[in-house]
């Protein structure tokens, strides 16, 4: 597989928008925006680059460092949020507590709780989209939501941030001309241009791009790019793993097939649509070993000669072994 088994569970919030907390958005003591979609809005709206930090104040020091030092400055308004959409995605005790409600609660109470209870689901989703590794973390991204870079915290100051922040304003320009051309020029253009932005963001970042990816397929019918069919099995691949993490093994291997069938996608395409369909159906405990072994043996006849190949085979002679003792 292309991915860890922990994309899984990523993918899901990338190809549908995160639920909605209300109408009106919520926001923390320190100015931020605490739902992401509402943050992605305003960026939109105020044409600003997206930042998105994450802490868990209380748990981890560097998470109280970051709050008392940068959030809490007085500066803060003026020097960040001034010229950055923000996103705070706080997982400390006091978050959690405002989704906790007695007996006694007003409706109004239970239905400010609720909606903290959707806050903490949406940004959890968040949390595993950027890959999020350790707390505190905080990512620079365009308008449209596109990581342009993980930003380094080794700084504790706000001036620091900012700085930082600034060093990278040449890089959001140059992803901001990127995502603009996305929109220009004829439809080998335009897939060209989604291709550009896709090699130019980091892989672990991509699950943001799928969306934009998604439109390849009817942006360039006639595959006059030659590049649909490298998105038709990215696409698959996200819906597969969505699929997958809801526990829907027989959709997520479909999504696979589906994309192995499309004639657009090349033969070690196909071969990574079959062996991904084998390795999930085996990942999940299934005992159709045949199946799998008819999976993997169909992706090693695509290939011979892939880089792919070799493992491959492995794991027919492993499964074959497996379907012959059972015999």
């Amino acid at each position: 597989m292309k991915r860890y088994i922990s994309v899984f569970f990523c993918v899901i919030g990338a190809l549908i928008l995160f639920a909605s907390c209300g109408k009106k958005a919520l926001i923390d003591e320190y100015g931020c925006f605490v739902n992401y979609e509402d943050a992605l809005t305003n960026a939109q709206k105020k044409k600003q680059p997206l930042v998105v930090i994450f802490t868990s104040q209380g748990d981890d020091e560097k998470s109280n460092q970051i709050i008392s030092d940068i959030l809490k400055n007085s500066d803060f308004a003026t020097d960040i949020l001034k010229n950055y959409s923000v996103c705070h995605a706080d997982f400390s005790q006091n978050v959690f507590g405002k989704t906790v409600t007695d007996e006694n609660a007003s409706s109004a109470e239970t239905k400010q709780s609720n909606i903290y209870t959707q806050v903490i689901q949406n940004n959890y989703q968040l949390a595993m989209l950027f890959n999020i590794a350790e707390m505190p973390a905080v990512f620079l991204c365009t308008k449209e939501g596109y990581v342009v870079a993980p930003i380094n915290l080794d700084m504790v100051t706000l001036a620091e941030l900012k700085a930082l922040l600034e060093d990278n304003a040449g890089l959001v320009e140059e992803y901001n001309a990127m995502v603009a051309a996305t929109n220009k020029g004829s439809a080998s253009e335009k897939v060209e241009a989604i291709d550009t932005l896709y090699n130019a963001t980091l892989d672990e970042y991509r699950v943001f791009l799928l969306p934009l990816a998604k439109k390849i397929p009817d942006i360039d019918k006639k595959n006059q790019s030659g590049l649909c069919g490298k998105y038709i099995v990215e696409v698959a691949e996200g819906e597969a793993l969505s699929a997958y993490s809801r526990g829907d093994v027989e959709t997520a291997v479909k999504k696979y097939l589906e994309a192995a069938d499309n004639e657009f996608v090349n033969n070690e395409g196909k071969q990574e649509c079959f062996y991904t369909a084998a390795y999930l159906v085996a990942y999940s405990g299934s005992d159709d070993y045949e199946g799998i072994l008819f999976y993997l043996k169909t992706a090693y006849e695509f290939a011979p000669q892939s880089d792919k190949a070799a493992a491959i085979q492995q794991a027919i002679d492993y499964f074959g072994l497996i379907v012959e003792n059972a015999e």
